[in-house]
């Protein structure tokens, strides 16, 4: 005997309050109450319409199309609610929530130290948003892929300060040879695309690129901040991490200098 389509439903619906039932007293035993709703798929469903809504006509993306959306939604921190559809969201429950780790993030003395005492400068991040409502998806800490990137930005930095330094040892205090260089494994994507015109940043310039960088990262993970970083912030608590240490290796030029 063929099992009708509304049975089924039934015994799902039997099914889930049976779950239900057995469910509630123990989540009781640790919280006051509990909400059924968030039991509901129409989450899952909201993400779903969002994932349609963002392919415009094509309702039905493929695998590369889906990932490009998901990214998308991602980037933007959040999924937005589509206020047509056969779901309505019943709550401000948001999808995609992850918690951010901010014991490490900057701390209140070193910006308002950075903001205080000297000219205050345009910000170069201005159009990089300071406050990420669901999750900053930059990684805390560097792998060989962010490092081997740095190392790169480093020589397009040095490329640029050369032009402004007149100073011979300062000058050669920032590059350094390409011997040198592919020993690191930092410096594994500039060799590969080095065919003799790239400019190799010496350890010191990486450094202080590596710190720029954690400094742009913790401030766009924090959620206390309400304005982007400035330019000024940075300069300061790089100096602070890197404080009197000789990094480009100057010794006594520095007091020339």
């Amino acid at each position: 005997m063929p099992v009708s389509k509304w049975y089924l439903f039934v015994l799902g619906f039997i099914i889930n309050i049976d779950t239900l039932i057995s469910m509630v007293p123990v989540l009781l035993e640790g919280q006051r109450y509990v909400l059924t709703y968030r039991f509901s798929q129409d989450h899952l469903e909201l993400l779903y319409n969002s994932i349609r809504a963002s392919g415009g006509w094509n309702n039905n993306p493929n695998a590369s199309q889906f990932k490009y959306i998901f990214r998308k939604l991602m980037a933007r921190c959040r999924v937005v609610k589509p206020c047509r559809g056969n779901v309505t969201a019943q709550d401000e429950t948001e999808t995609l929530p992850v918690v951010i780790d901010t014991s490490t993030s900057l701390s209140a003395v070193d910006m308002s130290s950075a903001a205080g005492g000297e000219e205050d400068l345009p910000s170069p991040f201005a159009d990089i948003p300071a406050l990420v409502h669901d999750h900053s998806y930059l990684p805390v800490r560097f792998n060989g892929l962010v490092d081997n990137a740095l190392v790169y930005i480093s020589g397009f930095v040095v490329r640029r300060a050369l032009k402004k330094l007149s100073c011979d040892v300062c000058r050669a205090s920032l590059v350094t040879d390409a011997a040198s260089a592919i020993k690191d494994q930092s410096y594994h994507l500039l060799s590969l695309k080095n065919n003799g015109g790239l400019v190799i940043p010496s350890e010191g310039t990486v450094r202080v690129v590596r710190a720029a960088e954690w400094v742009i990262r913790q401030a766009s993970a924090s959620f206390k901040r309400s304005q982007p970083i400035k330019q000024l912030e940075v300069m300061y608590i790089v100096r602070k991490r890197i404080g009197s240490e000789d990094v480009f290796a100057l010794g006594e030029h520095i007091s020339e200098t």
